[in-house]
């Protein structure tokens, strides 16, 4: 794909996949109980990727931390600074966020548009895509243009839910091979390790979401 610095932060906003057929996923990671994949795509040179875990929270709490924009750069790995272009509604929103792309690559931003349902009250869902050209481009910086991700997000026994996260993007300019290696395991691996962590902040324990039935 692109480095996951890249990929880790568009898990927050890329609708699901772009190919037809069902991936074929190798498992990449699997360290605290969290797993990562990646499988060739139909329409992109990049490998989309998939990640799998337990988290223990609550829906409302998943939700609030995922809003929080503005303190991403606190847990998504590469994160450079984020911030709410327009709400839309309660459960859907824009935003634009750039990220921090290690040498000799430039930087990326994205601005991505976030929709968030309840099919039932065990599932809960979180799709989203690009809006690249609400703001005009930045000097040095890439536009993603393009990026489709989702999440399904199901509750299981002891307060727990089970996510899983794929995401599948073309990150636009060059990238070189040994960077795209480097982070596509490690990127997603901190990127959750961190949201297992701050999900239960005090922050978000009393998040509570009219569109959300617990």
């Amino acid at each position: 794909m692109v480095p996951w610095r890249i990929a880790s932060t568009l898990m927050l906003c890329a609708p699901g996949f772009a190919s037809s057929a069902q991936p074929d996923w190798h498992l990449k990671k699997d360290e605290e109980g969290i797993k990562v994949f990646t499988a060739d795509t139909d329409n992109s040179d990049f490998k989309c990727i998939k990640v799998e875990c337990t988290v223990k929270a609550t829906q409302s709490q998943l939700v609030a931390l995922l809003t929080d924009i503005a303190r991403q750069p606190d847990w998504v790995y590469g994160s450079k600074s984020a911030e709410v272009l327009k709400t839309i509604n309660a459960n859907e929103f824009i935003f634009h966020s750039e990220v921090d792309v290690p040498w000799p690559c430039a930087d990326r931003d994205y601005i991505a548009h976030i929709t968030i349902n309840q099919p039932s009250p065990q599932l809960l869902t979180i799709d989203s895509y690009s809006e690249p050209d609400m703001l005009p481009l930045k000097d040095g910086v890439v536009r993603v243009k393009k990026s489709a991700a989702h999440w399904d997000v199901t509750k299981e026994d002891n307060d727990l839910l089970k996510i899983v996260y794929t995401v599948s993007f073309d990150p636009a300019g060059s990238v070189p091979a040994w960077l795209t290696n480097m982070f596509v395991t490690k990127g997603p691996l901190v990127t959750f390790q961190k949201l297992k962590d701050k999900v239960g902040l005090a922050a978000y324990q009393n998040a509570h979401y009219d569109f959300i039935k617990e």
